[in-house]
């Protein structure tokens, strides 16, 4: 039955949409509206911009892709629910890893389409009493974000976008988001315990990658698959120089590849100190979350500098570069589309991501012509990883100091970078290059022996 107004909210709109008997059109204008309501909660702590500059939104996608497998029609939505009917998880943490990464890919699905389809809707039925309702709603309760893809829709989804949502949208009404983690989780028997935890695809890739240098060392002692990779970016046509300097700071200081967008930008400086030619990165960081709650602590440095000597071919390089525009300081930034192809208006987020594929489809592309019997992905990620394997194998920096290189603020998650422990130490002139690491604020030493929080089944923030 229609309720009455006033409508303050979407589950509002939703209730009063809400017919008998609905038709599977009005089911799920009804449902979009509970769904939306649900996708603004799952961002209020973090934004998809903050999870895209930490690499989190990335390793979404990977667990989506995984799942998605897994059903006959490549729906990662349809699988989960069917998995979790079953109680067909391994481990708990199995099943909240996937659903976490679900829940902020549903989400944005819903945010962004979610304004498409209701137009479409007001569109056919203009004079229908859910229209109307709707209608009520849009006017009174709508921020900025929302009135610019509403007014941008110029025509209904396509048919593979309208199936997503439509996935989307059941996803999220069956499973509501948790935002701060405090629901219990489902009492499945934790099977995990024995078992070690693979490696990222990166650690895997720099692995691969480590035991080809070591093998081509044997005849060739200085040989460097870095050095390599850089011969084939030089001799990529389809590359222009300024993604050449955007692959070479990505060599030389591991930053993320979203650090690139228009947002933030790397300032890159050049020097000559005692006849030594110098840059001087200034990364403005991606990873800087702000803090929303009490509990959220905020995340990364906002600014951090390294600064080096040029002795690797890509820092010559990059030296060479800035000195023929006649200018002492260069910003790297790329900017991507503010629309798609079909009109609809990009939130930052979307675009931000659009840039990280786009850099990461030339990474691969390079190395997929200087490494072919490679059987691992090269990304962008993979040079993070390397640059702080080398940082750590070199010796000179200590922990705080690694952490803030790599634009963090705690040296908790160090230990997931670098490569192979077991493997022979051996030096590099990238990292032996460093001559100074700055950031914008201290960086705080991560300790194990504290106790876990029995409320909240989580350790207490440092």
């Amino acid at each position: 039955m229609v309720t009455g107004f006033p409508i303050q909210s979407p589950k509002d709109a939703a209730a009063a949409i809400a017919v008998r008997n609905p038709t599977p059109s009005e089911r799920l204008l009804s449902d979009s509206l509970i769904a939306y309501a649900f996708a603004q909660e799952a961002n209020r702590l973090y934004a998809p911009e903050d999870l895209i500059a930490s690499g989190t939104w990335q390793k979404y996608e990977v667990r989506a892709a995984a799942l998605a497998k897994k059903s006959p029609r490549d729906n990662p939505y349809e699988a989960f629910l069917r998995i979790d009917r079953a109680g067909g998880w391994e481990t708990v943490n199995t099943r909240q890893a996937y659903r976490s990464a679900l829940v902020r890919l549903a989400a944005h699905l819903v945010i962004e389409n979610a304004p498409v389809f209701w137009k479409h809707q007001v569109t056919q039925k203009p004079l229908a009493k859910a229209t109307l309702k709707l209608n009520e709603w849009l006017r009174k309760r709508v921020d900025s974000a929302l009135i610019a893809r509403f007014r941008a829709a110029q025509r209904p989804l396509i048919r593979t976008d309208y199936d997503s949502f439509r996935s989307a949208v059941a996803f999220l009404v069956a499973q509501p988001p948790d935002p701060s983690h405090q629901a219990l989780r489902k009492n499945i028997g934790d099977r995990s315990a024995k078992s070690n935890r693979k490696p990222t695809a990166q650690i895997e890739s720099l692995r691969a990658l480590n035991q080809h240098q070591d093998r081509k060392r044997k005849s060739d002692p200085t040989y460097c698959w870095l050095d390599t990779y850089w011969r084939f970016v030089l001799a990529d046509d389809d590359t222009g120089d300024l993604q050449r300097a955007m692959i070479a700071t990505l060599i030389l200081t591991g930053c993320r590849p979203v650090e690139f967008s228009c947002r933030l930008g790397i300032e890159v400086s050049i020097a000559d100190v005692d006849s030594t030619k110098r840059l001087a990165f200034k990364i403005h960081g991606a990873k800087t979350a702000t803090k929303k709650e009490l509990s959220v602590e905020p995340k990364g440095q906002a600014v951090r500098q390294i600064t080096l000597g040029c002795h690797s071919p890509e820092a010559l390089w990059l030296h060479r570069h800035i000195s023929r525009t006649g200018e002492n300081r260069l910003v790297f930034s790329q900017a991507a589309a503010p629309s798609s192809l079909s009109g609809k208006v990009l939130s930052i987020a979307e675009q931000e991501r659009l840039l990280t594929n786009s850099l990461g489809k030339r990474v691969r592309k390079i190395a997929s012509r200087a490494f072919p019997r490679l059987k691992h992905n090269v990304t962008p990620y993979v040079f993070r990883h390397s640059f702080a394997d080398a940082l750590k194998t070199e010796g000179r920096f200590d922990e705080q100091a690694r952490a803030a290189a790599l634009g963090q603020q705690s040296t908790r998650t160090l230990g997931h970078y670098g490569g192979s422990n077991r493997r022979k130490k051996t030096n590099s002139v990238r990292s032996q290059q460093i001559v100074g690491i700055d950031a914008s604020s201290p960086v705080r030493e991560y300790s194990r022996n504290f106790p876990i929080d029995v409320g909240t089944n989580s350790r207490p923030r440092l």
